[in-house]
């Protein structure tokens, strides 16, 4: 059997199970960071990867925008963590081709977005590789003893909540690959989400001080497929109201002219890289304004359910659907 017959979901759950895990470990493979006990508090751990001709072509990103980008995403997981980014090391694989100020300028982002995000670089590995450029980034972060958000803590009858809007970064990619000719107000925020994405450590630092929060991600492969990862972690249904999901006005406005289907972004496209999250019913109110007071926007997009009820959109007519994984699966594509 080949991989793109296999499909990355099911090639970790023959992997990850059994994994070797000591004592110290309280979360190991399966969420946004692992969690280890540290001295009077708890490490994150999280590393990704930046492939090109996967994650990024260099005819439209600009090398500081990736070094930017390659670190914004793994602080994402962190903030997914309800934790606090630390210190990273980079992992580079460079053609022997590539121009030297672009390494420079690579770095220039990767310096850009440590400051933006208080984290320090102190070290990593350079090598040759043989035709195209690899970025991997390894990202320690730290939270408070039993305040980690993990996806596998939501129950029956939470609130689906997710901060920001969605869309807005598989517009910018849109965008870009197509090379589409639209006004600068459109166009600029939609570029801007997809190569520089926003962690929300703010708002994660939030959901891990209010009580009642339940399960937590980042929206990287897209909004059907993570609310599914939470489904599955949790062994609980859910009913996402898809007349509720918060669709970029600017994606909105592209898909006006372009007539694609901006909920399909929203729904699939990933890389938003906001917070999906779940909430007991009598904390969504008080977290909703711890949220809000923090600058955050949030709505609320459904209610977790019942196993047996299983994963269901439900549509503006009042059909239902299955939920099913539209968002972003490697070696399937």
């Amino acid at each position: 059997m080949k991989l793109r017959e296999l499909g990355e979901w099911q090639l970790l759950a023959e992997l990850l199970p059994g994994l070797p895990a000591g004592s110290e470990v309280v979360v190991g493979a399966g969420d946004d960071a692992a969690v280890i006990r540290g001295d009077g508090r708890w490490l994150l751990l999280t590393i990704d990867l930046q492939v090109e001709g996967v994650h990024f072509s260099l005819a439209y990103t600009d090398y500081r925008d990736l070094g930017y980008k390659a670190l914004a995403v793994n602080v994402s997981d962190i903030a997914a963590m309800g934790g606090r980014p630390t210190a990273a090391v980079v992992g580079l694989g460079l053609p022997p081709e590539t121009e030297v100020d672009d390494v420079r300028a690579l770095y220039a982002g990767l310096r850009e977005a440590a400051g933006f995000y208080g984290v320090s670089l102190v070290g990593g590995d350079t090598v040759a590789s043989p035709r195209v450029l690899t970025v991997s980034l390894a990202l320690l972060g730290e939270v408070e003893p039993g305040k980690a958000l993990l996806r596998s803590r939501a129950k029956p009858g939470d609130v689906i909540c997710v901060t920001g809007q969605l869309g807005a970064a598989a517009g910018g990619l849109a965008v870009l690959a197509r090379r589409l000719a639209c006004p600068p107000e459109i166009a600029g925020p939609l570029v801007r989400a997809h190569l520089r994405p926003v962690a929300r450590v703010g708002a994660g630092r939030v959901l891990a001080a209010s009580p009642g929060v339940g399960a937590a991600q980042d929206v990287s492969d897209g909004l059907l497929t993570d609310l599914g990862h939470i489904c599955r972690a949790s062994r609980v249904g859910c009913a996402l109201e898809v007349a509720k999901v918060p669709v970029a006005p600017a994606a909105q406005a592209l898909a006006a002219l372009t007539g694609d289907d901006p909920l399909a972004w929203a729904l699939a496209g990933g890389e938003d890289y906001e917070l999906l999250f779940t909430v007991r019913p009598w904390a969504a109110d008080e977290v909703v304004a711890r949220l809000e007071a923090a600058g955050e926007t949030v709505t609320r997009i459904g209610v977790i359910t019942a196993a047996e009820e299983g994963a269901r959109l439900i549509h503006p007519d009042g059909r239902q659907t299955p939920l099913a994984p539209e968002g972003y699966e490697h070696f399937r594509r």
